[in-house]
């Protein structure tokens, strides 16, 4: 039941939906007492059913932009492939649903669906001339040529190690990214791409929906890029609001860090995705610990770190990066020693060592370097513990080396900081 509560109610975060499908992989291939699976939910029976059907490109009852359906439905498509061509008791698929209840082509799932089962558009019974049959018959043209792709992406990547086409999925790769194993997600779409980017860039846009957006497209290196810095844009406009801001922040961060997060896993390799993740959890860090906001149990902290040791040699990555685990260090919400304890132990001053060692002629990156270190050494103690915290250990033995240099090379930037720290850890 609990894949298909998820996904009827219609406004389950992404993350939190990725993860009860791939925990509850036999409740994709489940059928309640309608024969329906959590797919035809997706799809939109319930709206089919009750009869008010949603208007094409419209928002969900949820609100959510009409690529939440498609990140939902293509999750379900990837646990279980084969739902795809599963009739419920009244003897309907899927892709009928989705075009019975508005969906879009793009950006609704139904294309997703036809990939999955391309028998199952003849169902639909569309008339000539209508904008889904023109789609279907364009994506035809271009099987010859997906199928050289294909043929390509199979003698690079090797064979797939996911099990056979209509198995449940296994789940996801070690490393935190999604591997997708199907042919047809490791195209990206230039026309669904182009309707994502114009998305995430539009002022009017919520954190909520750029979330949405994000996890939708999350191959899309281009998507990933510019959401993020929709993200860090809203975070940083909600900092002007009451409270401080921080509340204006904590609710764009509520959806914004696993968004980010998942960007940068999915990207690692991109150093324009890195760099504008860094900046969007920067500008969100003041609502780390407040509400179900964690940037360590989110992953953000060791994607960050993760950041910074792939890419030593991008002085803009490691600035941006130093940023962000300034950001943490310095929230307002609770956790103090907790939060430098959680950098050390994925090791992040090491990093930070690393960084300063790799850029000893860049004021941005040994400032901001300088100044992480102030926030994580005041924040846990000094290295024993001796500023009320549980102490902070790791402290790479080159650290008063690396001080020392900044200063020398950069006093005006890094005085103040370097100072702070020598106190902190002298007691």
């Amino acid at each position: 039941f609990l894949v298909r509560n998820a996904v009827r109610a219609d406004s389950c975060p992404p993350d939190l939906l990725r993860y009860i499908v791939e925990t509850n992989l036999g409740g994709v291939a489940d059928a309640d007492s309608r024969g329906n699976l959590p797919l035809h939910y997706a799809a939109g029976y319930d709206r089919v059913a009750a009869g008010v059907p949603r208007l094409p490109g419209g928002p969900g009852a949820s609100g959510l932009p009409e690529s939440y359906s498609k990140y939902v439905i293509d999750e379900l498509l990837y646990a279980y492939p084969d739902g795809a061509s599963v009739e419920n008791g009244d003897g309907t698929l899927p892709v009928v649903l989705a075009i019975e209840s508005g969906k879009k082509w793009f950006g609704g799932g139904i294309r997703s669906l036809h990939e999955a089962y391309p028998d199952g558009m003849a169902r639909a019974n569309l008339e000539e001339g209508h904008p889904l049959a023109s789609a279907v018959s364009f994506e035809s043209q271009q099987a010859a040529d997906d199928d050289d792709d294909d043929t390509l992406v199979a003698a690079l990547d090797g064979p797939s190690d996911g099990g056979e086409e209509g198995t449940v999925a296994t789940g996801v790769d070690g490393a935190g990214g999604r591997t997708r194993k199907r042919r047809q997600r490791r195209r990206i779409r230039k026309d669904e791409s182009h309707d994502a980017i114009m998305f995430v860039q539009r002022p009017t846009s919520t954190a909520r929906d750029v979330a949405s957006v994000m996890w939708a497209n999350e191959e899309d290196a281009g998507v990933a890029m510019l959401g993020c810095a929709a993200l860090a844009d809203r975070a940083a406009g909600a900092a002007g609001d009451g409270d401080g801001g921080v509340g204006g922040v904590v609710s764009v961060a509520l959806h914004g860090v696993t968004a980010a997060v998942n960007a940068m896993k999915n990207h690692p390799n991109e150093p324009a995705v890195q760099e504008r993740a860094c900046q969007a959890l920067t500008a969100m860090g003041p609502a780390d610990g407040r509400l179900e906001v964690s940037f360590a149990a989110s992953g953000a902290v060791s994607t960050v770190v993760s950041a910074m040791q792939a890419h030593v040699s991008d002085a803009t990555v490691q600035r941006e990066a130093c940023r962000a685990l300034r950001a943490v260090a310095s929230s307002p919400g609770g956790g103090d020693g907790d939060r430098a304890t959680v950098v050390a132990s994925v090791s992040g001053l090491t990093a930070l060592a690393n960084t300063m060692t790799s850029h000893p002629d860049d004021a941005g990156v040994q400032s901001e370097a300088v100044r992480a270190l102030e926030a994580l050494v005041a924040r846990g103690g000094g290295s024993g513990g001796d500023g009320g915290g549980p102490g902070l250990p790791g402290l790479p033995e080159q650290t008063e080396a690396l001080l020392a240099a900044a200063l020398g090379r950069f006093p005006e930037e890094c005085a103040g900081p370097v100072e702070a720290i020598r106190a902190s850890i002298a007691g």
